[in-house]
């Protein structure tokens, strides 16, 4: 063979080989959770990575569909929650999370625990495999919505192992329902659900967070989905908030329909963290980053954020509409590249045993062993934006 055909040749394997590093999905292994180390975001140092007498153990695969446990459940809007079913529900949520309160700080699966995982994935402290200084990040990216999903299922499953009760389901706040429907021979949940959930507003209860935004204590102050950023303190009620909130919505989930609009960009080993806000698909820049502010608070800070119970209310939620969107059809799919299906996570479920999971095993909450109640998604689906009512696209913020 010729020199330059030589040449030509090992060029291409250099290239083939690199393309293959450089599009490989992100992988937590036991490697990442051994290098954890403090994290930074935006100038605040963080100390969470996972207590080292928790992760020296197996990992095990986690398959949904093989790994389940109990019946199916139904996940239920909390407005639509009454009489015995509500009272049942209620002390049920307060025992399990005064349960998760009692143990040991240092323990993954307390209250402080699940705060630090969710810290340490968001802050940059754990570093992808076989870089210098490459950190993960599970938000402003396309990993946003498969990784919550999970984080919320496992903080689900850990609520049941504490109340020795695999019927336990986590209901959803609806924040996103702003009209009333019509209910009449249909099953499902037809009231508005934008006011702050009752059951984490009692202060002698284990679901109260003292360290809220006044707004959440402002009777029949509806939740805003249109903040920008800390610094709007507007107080929106509904004449104004409602055709706002809508607007939102339908922009949100109906604007456009190509995954990465919906999920955010690309995020692959080799690639730098991304920290820029715009790098969110539209659900995670609004609505969720909005009701985080508007709750305010520690609940407005990445790194505290599931420090208040409400966190895993709001979020079941927002795994809802990412089922909705799915459901939307006219083109709409989640990523089918092996970048986004491939990559795996650890999690630590009832047991404190760190469990893998795939994106690929997380996409239809059916085969996690639970669906979602039926709301008034129409309130916002059939939404008539001909009069824009809202300052920005989703899309486009002005701010952050």
């Amino acid at each position: 063979m010729k020199s330059k055909e030589l040449l030509l040749l090992s060029l291409l394997v250099m290239c083939t080989s690199w393309a293959t590093v450089q599009s490989a999905p992100i992988r937590i292994t036991q490697t990442t959770l051994d290098t954890c180390h403090p994290g930074n975001f935006f100038g605040e140092i963080t100390q969470c990575c996972p207590p080292a007498s928790y992760i020296k153990g197996p990992i095990v695969d986690f398959i949904p569909r093989r790994d389940i446990i109990g019946p199916h459940r139904v996940r239920k809007a909390l407005q639509c929650l009454s009489g015995e079913e509500f009272r049942i529900y209620s002390e049920k949520l307060w025992r399990a999370y005064e349960l998760m309160y009692a143990l040991p700080l240092e323990d993954p699966r307390s209250f402080y625990g699940q705060n630090a995982l969710h810290c340490a994935y968001g802050s940059g402290a754990f570093i992808q495999d076989g870089t210098a200084n490459l950190t993960i990040d599970i938000h402003f990216n396309w990993y946003f919505a498969p990784w919550h999903r999970m984080f919320i299922y496992f903080h689900e499953r850990i609520l049941q192992s504490l109340l020795n009760d695999t019927t336990f389901t986590l209901h959803f706040w609806n924040f996103d329902n702003n009209v009333d429907g019509e209910s009449y021979g249909k099953d499902g949940c037809y009231r508005k659900g934008y006011l702050f959930p009752e059951l984490y507003s009692d202060p002698s209860k284990s679901t109260f967070h003292a360290n809220r935004s006044e707004r959440t204590f402002i009777a029949n102050l509806p939740v805003d989905l249109t903040v920008l950023n800390g610094s709007d303190i507007t107080l929106r009620f509904s004449s104004v908030a409602v055709p706002r909130n809508r607007e939102l919505m339908y922009r949100t989930m109906q604007a456009g329909n190509s995954s990465l609009y919906f999920h955010g960009v690309e995020f692959k080993y080799g690639d730098p963290q991304n920290i820029d806000i715009n790098g969110g698909g539209s659900l995670e820049f609004l609505p969720h980053n909005s009701v985080h502010r508007w709750i305010g608070g520690s609940t407005a800070s990445t790194t505290h954020a599931p420090e208040d119970p409400v966190f895993y209310a709001f979020h079941s939620n927002l795994e809802r509409l990412w089922d909705v969107w799915q459901k939307l059809g006219n083109g709409r799919t989640d990523p089918s590249t092996p970048d986004w299906l491939d990559a795996e996570y650890l999690f630590f479920d009832e047991n404190a045993v760190v469990r893998r999971v795939k994106v690929r095993d997380s996409l239809t909450t059916e085969d996690f062993g639970y669906s979602y109640e039926k709301v008034f998604d129409e309130s916002w689906i059939f939404f008539d934006n001909s009069t824009s009512t809202t300052p920005t696209s989703p899309a486009s913020p002005t701010n952050t």
